[in-house]
């Protein structure tokens, strides 16, 4: 492979010596450090180029000259390194990318363009190394060992990326043209410098005035003054990072494949970390919430991309007169988490959202492929409720019904026993049911079922077949105050989990549960499904979705270790 000219102003690199490799760094440090540790006559004719995050006018000149040089040369793969400021709504760093990959998908027409989004790379922070003890803990962002990247490039020299090509049905995502988002370990910005000092005299200087600094929250300051602008100010943004947001399927995808999945957690509204108070250390949050059209292709079904709320299912389907066949109390939740977790309203027929997902579309990062599966497909069976796959979820499709009008009747019942509430709970002839108890240690419990005829009802109609404190949790979180202060209550204060009973264990925590401190009780009934992964896979069971007071938990702890040891929870909707 011919290379231009040394004397290109591109890069400082002596591009005589490269053979089947070409380094353009636009002063880019790591295009150095690559050039050391690559084997250059291996893998496919190859240009890298390190473009950063955004470009100046000299720079894009640069570009110019060494895309002309380039026209009619032997090249298969262009490498294009940018950055991962692309997926937090950055426009310089989107344009920066956007120009690169036109300007030499044009100058080469026969080579194939990929993107490399990499975090900060740890090679970058040294510089910044002395001032760890300013930065507050709180402070995190994506660092990314340069040997990840410098990996991921070869592996794309050599055979496409693919060193171990998975068969398998779906279709494979195009290599052209695709981009690789590498973040690396979402760490707090002090321990990752703290990582890079030295013990020279200068950089100890600066480490004790840095230290003297946080002493007087010079560091907090700054901190709470850069994630305010980051508002404003995209280039901010790379410097606090917890959650990104994708605004396409191809946009998750890229931070999704196999060399980054185990850096992130995808999540759908993201109530597990905002409600729940879920943690997961070195990781990124993916938030699919930008993802959610919903398309209404038939009367009996929806079709909808995974972000979408259940909360925005309803108002599409009410276009056409049609509901859902499970609404749960809460509706701000992604459709794609129901898939993974059990979500549930009161219906009888169909106790949880997934009941009614009759096709689904997934990605999987290790065998790269788009997967779509029908519900009695060993795919569909082999990811639903399967909290270890890493499947991601693209998009579904729900049965749905025409609309009702509901009606409630109530009945309130003293010392009812389990076997009064089990059937109360099996009954069939309501569309749904459930029962409430104020506290353990009440003596009444409210049966409310539903129907869509009013005989014996009380109240006017309902749209929907859920109770007044429902409608109050979707009215506080229209309100990003009142939601933030629900949420925040809820992780501080409050303990959430729910327990999934077969029959005997529900008998044996309805006789001994009085004495725990449960402050709210709320039991629904869900039927036997069959999935390997199902938490109601082999029989019926009874849902008790309990509250109680953060210092109550110790004592919960122990009632359910020594009368319920093998009961099964949710693990989405269990409070940390």
């Amino acid at each position: 492979m011919e290379s231009p000219s040394s004397a290109s102003p591109i890069s400082t690199l002596d591009n005589r010596r490269l053979g089947r490799l070409m380094v353009a760094g636009l002063g880019h440090s790591a295009a150095s450090d690559y050039l050391g540790s690559v084997d250059r006559e291996s893998g496919t004719p190859t240009l890298v180029l390190f473009i950063g995050e955004r470009l100046t006018s000299d720079r894009r000149r640069e570009l110019d000259d060494l895309a002309r040089t380039l026209q009619g040369q032997s090249i298969d793969l262009i490498a294009i390194v940018g950055s991962f400021r692309v997926h937090l709504d950055d426009p310089a760093a989107e344009e920066t990318e956007r120009f690169a990959v036109d300007l030499f998908r044009n100058a080469v027409p026969g080579a194939r363009v990929i993107v490399f989004r990499p975090g900060h790379l740890d090679s970058s922070l040294k510089r910044w190394a002395p001032l760890w003890p300013l930065f507050p803990r709180w402070l995190t962002t994506c660092v990314l060992p340069d040997a990840e990247l410098f990996a991921a490039i070869d592996s794309e020299r050599r055979e496409g990326g693919n060193e171990n090509p998975q068969p398998g049905p779906g279709r494979t995502p195009g290599r052209d043209g695709r981009a690789f988002t590498l973040l690396g370990a979402n760490t707090a910005w002090r321990e990752a410098l703290r990582r890079h000092q030295d013990r020279s005299r200068s950089s100890a200087v600066l480490e004790m005035t840095a230290r003297v600094l946080s002493w007087i929250l010079v560091g907090q300051i700054i901190g709470i003054a850069i994630t305010a602008m980051a508002r404003f100010r995209p280039a901010l943004r790379a410097l606090h990072v917890t959650t990104l947001r994708p605004r396409s399927f191809r946009e998750l995808i890229a931070l999704c494949h196999a060399r980054n999945i185990d850096r992130v957690r995808v999540v759908g509204y993201n109530n597990g970390v905002h409600h729940f108070g879920h943690r997961y250390p070195g990781k990124t949050i993916v938030s699919t919430v930008r993802c959610g059209r919903t398309l209404r292709d038939g009367r009996g079904y929806l079709r909808a991309d995974s972000g979408a709320t259940i909360r925005a299912a309803i108002s599409r389907l009410a276009e056409t007169n049609e509901e859902l066949f499970v609404v749960p109390n809460y509706s701000y939740v992604s459709l794609g988490t129901a898939f993974f977790v059990p979500i549930h309203g009161s219906a009888v027929d169909y106790a949880t959202v997934a009941d009614t997902i009759t096709r689904v579309v997934l990605y999987d990062p290790d065998r790269d492929r788009i997967l779509s599966a029908d519900r009695d497909d060993p795919v569909f069976a082999e990811n639903l409720y399967n909290l270890k796959s890493r499947a991601v979820v693209l998009r579904l499709e729900l049965r749905t019904r025409p609309r009702s009008a509901y009606y409630v009747r109530r009945e309130t019942v003293t010392d009812a026993t389990a076997e009064q509430l089990l059937d109360a709970l099996s009954d069939r002839n309501a569309a749904n049911v459930e029962i409430r108890q104020a506290n353990a240690a009440s003596r009444t419990v409210t049966i409310s079922r539903y129907s869509t005829g009013n005989d014996s009802a009380s109240g006017p109609a309902m749209e929907l077949p859920r109770d007044a404190l429902g409608r109050l949790w979707d009215i506080l979180e229209e309100n990003p105050i009142t939601s933030f202060l629900m949420h925040a209550t809820a992780r501080h204060v409050a303990w959430h989990t729910e327990i999934f009973f077969n029959a005997e264990e529900f008998k044996t925590f309805w006789r001994t549960h009085a004495d725990v401190p449960l402050r709210k009780i709320q039991l629904r009934y869900i039927r036997r499904d069959g999935m390997p992964h199902s938490p109601f896979r082999d029989e019926d069971r009874v849902s008790a979705d309990l509250f109680l007071f953060r210092p109550d938990k110790p004592r919960f702890d122990a009632y359910t270790a020594a009368v319920l040891p093998n009961v099964r929870y949710n693990p989405g909707k269990h409070s940390n």
